[in-house]
Formats: C-alpha cells, structure tokens, sequence
C-alpha cells in the first residue's frame, strides 16, 4: 500500500514540476523505530522541493503511549 501512495505521489509531482524538473530525484530515511524501541512506531511524511527537483521521503518515531504529551513514551519515563 506505501508504495502504490509512493508511486501515486511521485507521479503527481513529476507532472506537476514538469516544465522545470525533467528527473525528480527521490531521497528516502528509514527510521526503524521499532527496532530502536518497542514503544514506539514510525509515521511517514513525503515533502516535495520543486525548487531543488527532489521527493523526500522521511520519517519519524512517534510513541504508543504518550498521556501527558513530552514525547517520552509513558513505559520509559522514570516516575
């Protein structure tokens, strides 16, 4: 499914910069958030530079639990 929205989102964008981009250059981050902590799982953001013709694909690592909103996840805060 990630890649039929990855494929569908490069598509968009390379007719959308055609005129200035002939080759959109893609740069993909893999975040292994769960291989880093358990607790926590990976949320992915495309962002588009027309400017410099390049697709970033990127991540970030986002907590399960997370009540009171610090960005620890509630498992690894100390009490």
């Amino acid at each position: 499914m990630k890649q039929f929205i990855f494929l569908f989102l490069t598509l968009i964008f390379f007719y959308s910069c055609e005129k200035k981009c002939e080759v959109m250059d893609t740069i993909i981050v893999d975040c292994e958030c769960s291989f880093i902590d358990t607790n926590t799982f990976t949320v992915f953001i495309t962002t588009v530079d027309e400017d410099n013709c390049q697709i970033l694909e990127d991540c970030y690592c986002e907590c399960y639990n997370d009540s009171d909103g610090d960005g620890i996840c509630d498992e690894n805060e100390n009490n």
